[in-house]
C-alpha cells in the first residue's frame, strides 16, 4: 500500500487534545493479497516430507504454518496501514501506539477485512500568536563615554610600573609593595594561589582586606604569616569559605607610575593611535551590549510565546523525556567518577527541575517548528556548511574533520536546529513590537 491509500477506512476519535483513537479497516482484497504473497514465500523455502521444495500444496502450507502466516501478514499490513492513517489524517505521533486487539491476538481471515484500533498520543494543534503581540526591548544601544574611559583606565592600571622607594619605614595603607606569598589551606600549599615578586597596590579593591591589614606595618625583608578568611561566595572555589594562611615576604615598598594616555600608550597595546584604541574599545563595548540585548530579547520573546500559545503536553511524553534526561545525566556523572553530591546535583529536586525544563524546551521546539513552516525559515545546505566552517575556525579545527565529528556523534541535526532557531529568533526580534517605556508625569 502507498501513502494515502484510499482503500483504507479510517475513523478518528479524539480522546483529548493530545490523544486519538484510530479505527482502521484494511479491505479484504488487501488481506487476500498479503496472504497470497506469504503463502508463495513459504512454499519457496520450506521443505515438507514427500514434496519437492516449492511444490507443496497451499492447503498443507496453510495447515502447517498458521501462526507464522498470521504474524507475517500482520507485519505486512498493520504498521503500513497505521502509518498511512497518520499521514491521511495529518497526525504526528509522539509515543508508540497501543493496538486493540493486541497484535499477538489479532487474527487474519481470508476474504475478511482486517479491523483494529490504534490509540496514540499525537502532537496537538495550536495557533501561534500574532507577532506584533510580542513586545521586547528595542532601545537603541548607547555606551556612555564614561564606560570607555573606565575600560581604558583598567588598561592603564594593568600597564603601571612599580619602582622601589628608598625610605626605611614600615608599610602604610597608601603604599604599593612587592612581595612573595605562598597560600596554605589545611596544611597544603596551593601553587595556583601562590606568587613571587608580585606588585600589590594596597589601595586596590582587588586584594582581600585581611591580607592588606596584615601587610600594613611590615618592613622590608620581613616574613610573616597572615590569616585570611574567605567568604563562601568567593569566586575561587578552592578558597570559598576557607581560612588560608599567606606566608608573605616583603621585598620592597614601591611607587606606582601610570603611563600617559597618548599614542605611545596605544602603540604599546598594538594600536596605531590613541584615537584608534578609543574607537576599538567603544566598538567592543557596543558589541557586548548588543549581544546582551539580543539575549534579553530572546528570553522575553520566548517567555511571551509560551505564555500566549495554548499547548498541552501528554504526561507520558514528558515522563519519557525526563527519564531520558535522568539516564543521560547518570551516565555523565558515572563517566566523571563522581557522586551526584560531588557534581552539585540535588537528586530530590532534580526530577521536577528536569520536568520544567522538558516542558519549556518541548513547547519551544513545537512553536518554532510551526513558525518555520509558516514563514519558510529553514537552513540550507550552503548555510549549514558555512556555519560549520565558522564554528571550526573558532575552535581552531579542520572544517571537514569537524563536520565528520558532528555526523559521527549524531549532533549534525542538533547543529542545524540550533541554526534554524537563531534565524527564527532574528525574525521574531524584527517582527515583535518595541516595549513601551514607562512614562511618569507629575
Amino acid at each position: 500500500m502507498t501513502k494515502g491509500d484510499s482503500n483504507l477506512r479510517i475513523e478518528v476519535e479524539t480522546l483529548d487534545s493530545t490523544q486519538v483513537k484510530l479505527e482502521i479497516e484494511v479491505p479484504a482484497e488487501d488481506v487476500n493479497e498479503a496472504l497470497e504473497e506469504t503463502y508463495k514465500a513459504l512454499r519457496t523455502y520450506v521443505s515438507l516430507p514427500g514434496f519437492r521444495k516449492g511444490k507443496a500444496p497451499l492447503t498443507i502450507i496453510k495447515s502447517r504454518f498458521p501462526e507464522h502466516i498470521n504474524a507475517e501478514v500482520i507485519k505486512q499490513l498493520v504498521f503500513p496501514a497505521y502509518e498511512d492513517a497518520l499521514y491521511d489524517e495529518d497526525l504526528i505521533p509522539l509515543t508508540q501506539p497501543t493496538f486493540d486487539p493486541p497484535l499477538d491476538q489479532l487474527k487474519i481471515t481470508e476474504n475478511q477485512p482486517l479491523v483494529f484500533t490504534a490509540t496514540v498520543n499525537v502532537k496537538p494543534t495550536f495557533e501561534v500568536p500574532e507577532y506584533e503581540e510580542i513586545e521586547t526591548d528595542k532601545t537603541p544601544i548607547n555606551v556612555p563615554r564614561e564606560n570607555v574611559a573606565a575600560h581604558i583606565k583598567q588598561l592603564q592600571l594593568q600597564s603601571a610600573t612599580f619602582d622601589p622607594i628608598e625610605e626605611d619605614r614600615p608599610v602604610q595603607a597608601s603604599d604599593c609593595v612587592r612581595i612573595d606569598w605562598t597560600c596554605v589551606i589545611d596544611g597544603e600549599v596551593l601553587d595556583n594561589e601562590s606568587a613571587q615578586d608580585i606588585d600589590v597596590d594596597l589601595t586596590s579593591e582587588d586584594y582581600h582586606a585581611d591580607l592588606v591589614a596584615g601587610l600594613i606595618g611590615m618592613r622590608i625583608g620581613e616574613t610573616k604569616p597572615i590569616e585570611v578568611n574567605f567568604d563562601t561566595t568567593h569566586r575561587v572555589a578552592a578558597l570559598a569559605g576557607k581560612q588560608a594562611t599567606y606566608n608573605v615576604t616583603l621585598h620592597a615598598i614601591t611607587k606606582k607610575h601610570l603611563p600617559e594616555l597618548d599614542d605611545e600608550f596605544a602603540k604599546d597595546l598594538g594600536y596605531e593611535t590613541y584615537n584608534q584604541l578609543h574607537g576599538v574599545i567603544w566598538n567592543n563595548l557596543v558589541e557586548e551590549e548588543r549581544i546582551l540585548q539580543i539575549e534579553k530579547q530572546k528570553t522575553e520573546i520566548l517567555e511571551q510565546l509560551i505564555e500566549k500559545t495554548n499547548i498541552t503536553l501528554p504526561d507520558d511524553l514528558v515522563d519519557q523525556y525526563v527519564q531520558q534526561a535522568l539516564q543521560s545525566l547518570h551516565k555523565q556523572i558515572k563517566a566523571q567518577q563522581q557522586t551526584p553530591e560531588e557534581a552539585g546535583i540535588n537528586m530530590e529536586t532534580l526530577p521536577e527541575e528536569l520536568r520544567r525544563d522538558v516542558i519549556q524546551q518541548t513547547k519551544q521546539n513545537w512553536i518554532f517548528d510551526e513558525i518555520a513552516d509558516l514563514e519558510g525559515i529553514y537552513v540550507s545546505e550552503d548555510e549549514l556548511e558555512w556555519e560549520i566552517r565558522r564554528a571550526a575556525e573558532q575552535q581552531n579545527r579542520d572544517a571537514k574533520k569537524y563536520a565528520d565529528l558532528l555526523k559521527a556523534s549524531n549532533r549534525l541535526e542538533d547543529f542545524r536546529v540550533q541554526l534554524q532557531h537563531e534565524k527564527i529568533y532574528q525574525f521574531l526580534i524584527q517582527e515583535a513590537s518595541a516595549k513601551k517605556s514607562l512614562i511618569i508625569t507629575g
